[in-house]
């Protein structure tokens, strides 16, 4: 019988970051424990930090729990004071961009769990692009073209069967 199991404490962290203050330390629990399909990442954003870019999962929900330390939720223009026990949700169709960033003086904890798609898309307007998953690159969001071969207008252009009368 498989038995998938690990210590969050026995899950080694690694530092990342995108610049600047855009900085942090995560331990990726689901990846651990070997979860293909859901995450769960613990992010420990240091003092005067953010989690990550202002951003926007195209397809992913996530869920977000604030353990420790204190902090704001930027979410879209607006600043939200969070602290342990907060808890957010974002769905595909949420328009929001949103980050967190600590203002306190100790360590901001968030547990983040999502939906672990091959196929994400994430954006990320202030810098002016998107994060295609299935091609592991940034793609710059002023150059995208716009198609016509997705699933949505081929759909439209289909002939609808009629039922005999």
């Amino acid at each position: 019988m498989v038995l998938r199991h690990v210590r969050v404490d026995e899950v080694t962290p690694f530092d990342y970051g995108f610049g600047g203050t855009i900085r942090a330390r995560m331990a990726d629990i689901g990846r651990a424990m070997g979860s293909r399909a859901i995450g769960l990442t613990i992010q420990t954003v240091g003092p005067g930090c953010r989690a990550s870019r202002r951003h926007k999962h195209v397809f992913q929900e996530e869920i977000l729990v604030v353990m420790a330390g204190k902090g704001m939720l930027l979410h879209g223009d607006a600043q939200v004071p969070v602290g342990p026990g907060d808890c957010f949700c974002y769905t595909a169709e949420d328009a929001e961009v949103h980050t967190f960033e600590n203002t306190g003086t100790e360590d901001l904890v968030v547990w983040a769990f999502g939906n672990r798609f091959r196929h994400e898309v994430c954006l990320y307007p202030d810098e002016g692009v998107a994060f295609v998953e299935g091609l592991g690159a940034e793609v710059p969001l002023d150059s995208v073209v716009e198609s016509g071969w997705t699933e949505e207008k081929r759909l439209k252009a289909l002939p609808i069967p009629r039922s005999p009368a």
